[in-house]
């Protein structure tokens, strides 16, 4: 079998033949004919479909290569010196685009042996290894956890949680690289320093086993600790550590994960804030009604005649009453807290006007109203308001919302507007007082179930948590605003309307007394000194009686308790005086 060029025969049949048996395709160049190839072996003729009886020449050889190659082979093959190893983009014999590797070696002096190899497989492999490579990366860097390796002691990798958590800008984490330690909270440090010096020691002193893996690598057992990090603020953020330290025969590696226990160290915290308010909140009632049935016990066994009998159980039942309800209310928000955690709140909605459900809503909160002295201004549209809604579930939220209103507010005044927004789509209701206000931090965690800063006001902490779950329910929104403490509150509720009302048509009335009510609002709210004064003044030398008295002492204890003018505070307490004089003078008339 004849495959060398008819022209040139330098080598015997028994080492062509041996060259046919190499499944890699072989082709000699002839090193004094310009690098012609003279011989292909059947490798190479199988691939490229040419006869043993053809020869072969560059133009040949170039059908292995894809056209954008041809040119740089031309150039490359005609030079005196040829690379050893070369990759190139190849065509396989049906015409696909693979790669093929030529690995040139001198055969003799006169001669090269070129082995040709198709590595379009093992490209694939490697270009999927560094897609996955990439990928994996990616995944790391978008890791909410800290990942890090540190060599020698030296913080080598970190991906984006410690930029993005610890609020550090990159040259300060280049900066403070060799010191991981800056990135610890002070008063974990030292449990962390002694951790690296260790992990140093261990390989100086030789006290790593010398049980190696392929790589040359020693890995430690997986190791546990918590600590905290320390933000560029000065806060700190728990984390569990889980660390692997890895042994070669110079350096110390420690790779690990970080995993922040933020969101688990807060619901911790919230359980043992929810465990110790629904103790206190359920102790309370059942203290209280112990109480009053020991006291009743010992007048009964003292002896009492039926008539204070009967006004003890008059008394008593209405004490019972209120304590239980409260336990029923408690026990009805726990169960719409599990409710909504297990996704099985139910609104069974229907088209209503929203008008007189807000009425009872304030016709049932009276007892309160009077208990903190509060003055309610609501401004009634004539116009039904229709919108898809649950009643219990609207009358729970719209409850839940100005009874925190009435409890954070006490001897001031509170107003309800409606209106209609986005071209009478929405309905929007907006709730204001002039109470205790909320500050910036605190207003963060309104809305969080058993988050509450006033515990033996706002009982579990559960009102405006459950009261968004209505209105999201709803396909409405709850907005709370405040512009901090002692500046009162503004919450603003948002449902879609069912009808859209007639704009010319809608009218509003008001409870408002205009007289009365802008004299309480100017003496307690105006910024300027002497309307202040002016209406205090007025306050103090009107006649007024009845309800309107009680008004006016209430208004007056405010001035005198907040006014930040020492004048208006003793012009206030004068005429406060004056009217408690007058309203027990009445009380004593009246007997």
């Amino acid at each position: 079998m004849n495959q060398l060029s008819s022209n040139s025969k330098p080598f015997d049949v028994n080492f062509t033949n041996l060259l046919d048996q190499i499944p890699s395709g072989i082709i000699i160049l002839d090193k004094n004919n310009n690098n012609e190839p003279i011989f292909a072996n059947r490798k190479v003729r199988e691939d490229l479909h040419i006869s043993n009886e053809q020869s072969i020449d560059k133009d040949i050889f170039l059908a292995f290569l894809d056209p954008s190659d041809h040119q740089k082979f031309i150039e490359l093959s005609s030079s005196k010196i040829l690379p050893g190893e070369s990759e190139w983009k190849g065509l396989t014999f049906t015409g696909k685009q693979t790669w093929i590797q030529l690995r040139i070696a001198p055969l003799n002096e006169d001669y090269y042996i070129v082995v040709i190899r198709n590595i379009g497989k093992v490209k694939k492999i490697i270009d999927e290894l560094s897609t996955t490579e990439a990928q994996y990366k990616a995944v790391m860097e978008r890791d909410p956890n800290f990942l890090f390796i540190l060599k020698n002691g030296v913080l080598e990798y970190y991906n984006q949680a410690f930029i993005e958590k610890l609020n550090y800008t990159e040259a300060e984490i280049t900066r403070n690289k060799s010191m991981p330690t800056f990135f610890v909270a002070p008063e974990d440090r030292e449990k962390v320093a002694r951790f690296l010096i260790q992990s140093k020691r261990d390989l100086i002193t030789g006290k790593v086993p010398k049980d190696m893996d392929n790589h040359n690598r020693y890995y430690h057992p997986d190791e546990t600790t918590e600590f905290n990090l320390l933000r560029s603020d000065g806060s700190r953020i728990p984390v569990h550590a889980i660390v692997r330290r890895a042994y070669s025969t110079n350096d110390v590696f420690i790779q690990g994960v970080l995993i922040d226990l933020s969101s688990i160290k807060e619901l911790q915290d919230m359980k043992l804030d929810f465990l110790t308010m629904t103790q206190h909140q359920l102790r309370t009632p059942l203290l209280n009604l112990k109480g009053y049935l020991d006291f009743y016990s010992k007048q009964l066994d003292k002896g009492v005649s039926t008539e204070e009998k009967q006004a003890l159980e008059s008394r008593f039942m209405e004490i019972f009453r209120r304590n239980i309800d409260q336990m029923v209310s408690l026990t009805k928000d726990l169960n719409d807290v599990a409710l909504i955690q297990h996704g099985k709140l139910k609104c069974n909605l229907r088209g209503e006007n929203i008008n007189p459900i807000l009425q009872k809503v304030i016709e049932d909160l009276e007892f309160l109203l009077r208990k903190y002295r509060i003055d309610l201004i609501v401004h009634y549209p004539t116009t039904p308001y229709i919108v898809n809604l649950d009643r219990d579930r609207i009358s729970q939220a719209l409850s839940n919302v100005l009874e925190n209103a009435i409890r954070f507010t006490g001897h001031g005044i509170i107003e309800v507007y409606t209106s209609i927004i986005n071209n009478g789509q929405h309905l929007k209701l907006t709730i204001e007082d002039n109470g205790v206000g909320i500050d910036a931090t605190n207003l963060k965690g309104i809305g969080k179930p058993f988050v509450t800063f006033h515990p033996s006001v706002s009982r579990l902490g559960l009102g405006l948590y459950l009261t968004n779950e209505i209105i999201s329910a709803h396909s409405g929104s709850l907005e709370i605003t405040s512009s901090g403490f002692n500046k009162g509150t503004s919450v603003t509720i948002t449902l879609p309307l069912l009808v859209s009302p007639d704009k010319e048509g809608v009218t509003f009335q008001s409870t408002k007394e205009s007289s009365l009510n802008k004299l309480i609002r100017i003496a307690t709210t105006s910024e300027n000194m002497l309307q202040r004064m002016e209406a205090v003044h007025q306050l103090g030398n009107g006649d007024y009686k009845g309800a309107e008295l009680e008004r006016i002492i209430s208004t007056l204890e405010k001035v005198i308790l907040y006014d930040q003018d020492r004048t208006i505070r003793n012009l206030a307490g004068k005429f406060y005086s004056q009217k408690v004089e007058l309203r027990e003078k009445a009380v004593s008339d009246a007997s």
